[in-house]
């Protein structure tokens, strides 16, 4: 395995060599200075998710070539000269620790590592102009659109719904809806006194709802419209609203359930009929039903179905109403769920599986479902999704988000049966090379899976050729990783340089 007592900047040569680039990681070459090309990628990376720039090396076929850089110290010289120039660029990313020069049989390569930018400071832009700003997608750089840009700037001050429409009341609130909700909030809050208050009372005492004080006028908030509108006004204020939900279990290629907000319905689609239609089928699907205490409160509910229930929440709180596309989808296969909601969250993926810090992109909506006792756990929604399939021994669930949308998948089967497409003794070898922590040799595959030397390189070859696995080193330190894409790399490519660093000291 690689690690910081047998790290060699051979292998990092290796691996430099091999891994192409992807979402987070550029080669550029250059001479005794930064290309040009640079501060797209700068701006793409701080934009996005963050990567490395390597400076010196030209990306080819079979192998990428390390050609190396004239003149190091200048370059980096020109590089922080650059990054404090406001004329140049918006907004810096990049510490000391990120910067490091690294010699390659005698050819020096210089490494970047450009980290996000917090939302706040968001579009990084280029001489002085917003539309000067860059994205990444796929391995390349683009251009920001309007409708990112304006995606953006909404990330960097994310409360819209709890601003006030001028044009709507207490009208504009489905009736049933609100009639319902205050129903399940009474109960589970009987001391609060709410059965005694009329439909405009409770919505003003739980905040739903405000008054102004000069005209006396009922103002409703965005989230409050969304969570217990009509449909057709919530359209005029949010025209791309639309919520789905499908069963497409038995391998069915089209569905054998649907819930869309856009078809004919006995309720109003809001957020709240819409919950309550899909976390009743997602009980189902589930086979085991909630359970209510005196208190109107679950109890004896599986870890699992709790993740779910976790799943569906942060799907429609987290979701980017004003954005094009995609829609929120919620999607159920046989073994494993889908959910999928426009717009990036606002903490990092590491933070929202660790757990205690909460930025929920509608504060309105999510103070509706702590109401009904469904988002109590404030920040640690994501962690009970992945403590969960840790617990059960699931596959681990895999969460994308970027600028356009959120993507979870959640398996309640084990990781090898996650792939039915291998064979057992692929899965067994995939399992193991999975669960190690690095890369791994295939004596240690051996050790791990107990099987023989033929038949753990028949089935590594195997894994190599679906894609599955790939290799790090050759002879003797040859070993093996997950096939790398995008986070991944960045990962490897950080502890590498830490340990290379580590070995100059």
């Amino acid at each position: 395995m690689i690690s910081e007592e047998n790290m060699t900047v051979n292998e990092f040569e290796e691996y430099i060599k091999k891994t192409r680039e992807n979402y987070q990681l550029e080669y550029k070459e250059s001479s005794g200075s930064l290309p040009k090309s640079f501060w797209e990628t700068y701006s793409a990376f701080s934009n996005t998710k963050g990567g490395y720039i390597i400076l010196g090396v030209a990306e080819d076929y079979p192998e990428n070539k390390i050609v190396g850089v004239n003149n190091h110290n200048e370059i980096t010289k020109n590089l922080w000269d650059l990054l404090s120039n406001k004329e140049k660029v918006s907004y810096s990313t990049i510490n000391n620790e990120d910067v490091s020069c690294i010699n390659i049989n005698e050819k020096i390569i210089v490494s970047i590592k450009v980290n996000e930018a917090p939302d706040s400071n968001k579009p990084v832009y280029l001489k002085n102009n917003f539309h000067n700003s860059y994205i990444r997608t796929g391995d390349g750089d683009r251009m920001i659109s309007d409708n990112e840009l304006k995606m953006l700037f909404r990330n960097s001050n994310p409360e819209s719904d709890f601003s006030l429409l001028d044009r709507f009341t207490i009208e504009d609130l489905d009736e049933l809806s609100v009639v319902s909700f205050k129903e399940k909030v009474s109960a589970r809050n009987p001391s609060k006194g709410y059965t005694k208050l009329n439909i405009e009372e409770f919505l003003l005492n739980i905040g739903a709802v405000t008054k102004n004080r000069e005209t006396g006028n009922i103002q409703i908030k965005r989230g409050t419209l969304l969570f217990l509108g009509k449909y057709t006004s919530i359209r005029e204020v949010y025209p791309y609203y639309h919520l789905d939900y499908f069963n497409r279990k038995e391998n069915n290629l089209r569905w054998i359930d649907r819930v869309a907000t856009d078809e004919p319905n006995e309720y109003e689609m809001n957020i709240f009929n819409f919950y309550n239609i899909v976390s009743e089928k997602l009980k189902l699907v589930l086979k085991e039903a909630f359970q209510l205490d005196d208190g109107n409160e679950r109890v004896g509910v599986s870890d699992f179905d709790e993740s779910i229930r976790e799943a569906l929440v942060n799907c429609l709180v987290h979701a980017d109403y004003l954005n094009e596309h995609p829609s929120t989808k919620i999607e159920v296969f046989d073994g494993w769920f889908h959910f999928v909601n426009p717009g990036k969250m606002l903490v990092s993926i590491e933070k929202f599986t660790s757990g205690g810090d909460s930025r929920p992109r509608n504060e309105t909506i999510m103070t509706m479902f702590r109401h009904l006792g469904v988002a109590e756990r404030q920040g640690f929604g994501g962690w009970q999704i992945f403590s969960s399939a840790v617990k059960n021994k699931y596959r681990i669930p895999e969460i994308e988000s970027d600028l356009e949308k959120t993507d979870l998948k959640i398996w309640n089967i084990d990781l090898a049966d996650a792939y039915p497409e291998l064979s057992k003794n692929e899965k067994l070898v995939y399992s193991c090379i999975v669960k190690s922590l690095g890369a791994i040799s295939q004596k240690e595959i051996q050790t791990c899976t107990k099987l023989s030397e033929h038949h753990t390189r028949k089935a590594i070859r195997s894994l190599i050729k679906s894609n599955h696995v790939q290799i790090i080193g050759g002879g003797k330190t040859t070993a093996y990783l997950p096939k790398i894409g995008t986070a991944e790399s960045v990962m490897h490519i950080q502890l590498m340089l830490e340990q290379l660093q580590k070995k100059r000291k």
